[in-house]
C-alpha cells in the first residue's frame, strides 16, 4: 500500500512532490547528496547547508584528532526506518551505524588519504573515494543529517494533502546551531503505529548510480588527465598501430579502484573540480515520474493490494 493510497490524497506520483512510498515494504530508491549539491532550490540549499556543516564539523574533528568528538558526530547516525527508502522495511527497527558499523567507517574517515589531504572537503564526493558505502549507507547517512529539513517537508506535505498526523518522539535529530543530536517531540504522519517521512522526488535515485558515478569519474580520469601524462604512460604497453598508446592500453595498466581515483585526485590538482564543473554539470538529472513509478507501483501503475 502506497502513501497515496492509505492516506486516500487523490493522487498518483505525477502530481506529488515526494515519493509515492509502499508503506509495508522496501522501495529501492535512494537519497543523492549529489543531487541536493546540484538542485539550487531553497528546500534542496537547506538540505546542503546540513550537509556541509556536518560534514565541516566531522572533517574538522578528524585533522584535530578529536575523534571523541567524531565519534559522537557518527554516534547519531541510525537508520532512517521512518523513510522505507532503499532497504529500511528489512533491517531491524532502530537499528544503527552506531550499533553496527559506526566503526568501520570510523576507521575508513580516520585514515582515508583523501580526508587527510583535503580533497574529499564535500559530503556528496564521498562515494568516489570511499570502498564498501554503498548507496543504501550513503542514503542513510544522508538522510539523517537533513532529518529535521525531511520533518519540515513532511509536515508540510501532510498540510497541504490534508493528512493526519500524530506526535512522536524523534531522535537523532542533528541541530546544526548547536552541532548536537536532538530528541524532540515532533506531527508526523503514522502507519500502524510507526512515523512516516517523506522523501521529495527529486532528491532520489536508483540503486546502480554510485556505481556509474565511480565510473563516470575513473573514465574522464583516464581519458583527460592519466592518458596526458607522460610519466604515468612510461609504463603502459602500447597495442595500437606504430606503438600508438590507446586508452585501452591505459585502463589496461591503471584498472578501476578508488585508491587510484583518490592519488589522482592529489596528484592532478584540477581533475575533481574539472570533472564536477565540465563533465558532471549537465548530465545530473532528476529521475522522471515514469522511472520512481517503475519502482514504486507494483506493474508500474498499478498499486499493490496488499494493505
Amino acid at each position: 500500500m502506497n502513501i497515496s493510497e492509505y492516506y486516500k490524497l487523490g493522487y498518483q506520483q505525477q502530481k506529488l512532490d515526494f515519493v509515492d512510498i509502499r508503506l509495508n515494504t522496501d522501495n529501492l530508491l535512494f537519497v543523492d547528496p549529489r543531487l541536493i549539491e546540484s538542485l539550487g532550490t531553497p528546500l534542496a540549499k537547506k538540505m546542503q547547508k546540513h550537509l556541509e556543516v556536518f560534514w565541516g564539523e566531522l572533517l574538522k574533528n578528524v585533522k584535530q584528532k578529536s575523534f571523541s568528538s567524531a565519534d559522537y558526530l557518527l554516534s547519531g547516525l541510525s537508520e532512517p526506518n521512518e523513510t522505507r527508502l532503499g532497504y529500511a522495511f528489512s533491517k531491524d527497527y532502530g537499528n544503527s551505524v552506531g550499533n553496527k558499523l559506526r566503526q568501520r567507517i570510523a576507521d575508513t574517515i580516520y585514515n582515508n588519504i583523501a580526508v587527510k589531504t583535503g580533497v574529499l572537503s564535500h559530503f556528496a564526493d564521498i562515494e568516489l573515494f570511499f570502498e564498501d558505502i554503498s548507496s543504501d549507507r550513503i542514503s542513510d547517512i544522508t538522510t539523517k543529517i537533513i532529518k529535521s529539513v525531511l520533518i519540515e517537508f513532511t509536515q508540510e506535505q501532510c498540510r497541504i494533502h490534508k493528512t493526519p498526523m500524530k506526535t512522536f518522539v524523534q531522535k537523532d535529530i542533528f541541530d546544526i546551531s548547536t552541532l548536537k543530536w536532538v530528541t524532540k517531540k515532533v506531527e508526523l504522519p503514522e502507519y500502524f503505529g510507526k512515523p512516516i517521512i517523506f522523501i521529495p522526488k527529486n532528491i532520489v535515485r536508483l540503486e546502480n548510480s554510485a556505481g556509474k558515478n565511480v565510473s563516470c569519474f575513473y573514465r574522464y580520469a583516464i581519458r583527460q588527465f592519466v592518458s596526458n601524462d607522460t610519466k604515468m604512460l612510461k609504463d603502459v604497453s602500447p597495442t595500437g598501430k606504430d606503438g600508438k598508446i590507446l586508452i585501452r592500453d591505459v585502463k589496461s595498466q591503471y584498472p578501476l579502484s578508488k585508491a587510484s581515483l583518490t592519488n589522482w585526485t592529489i596528484h592532478f590538482g584540477k581533475l575533481l573540480v574539472d570533472y564536477k564543473t565540465d563533465h558532471l554539470n549537465g548530465r545530473l538529472r532528476v529521475l522522471t515520474d515514469d522511472e520512481i513509478i517503475e519502482i514504486i507501483y507494483d506493474d508500474g501503475y498499478g498499486y499493490s493490494d496488499v494493505g
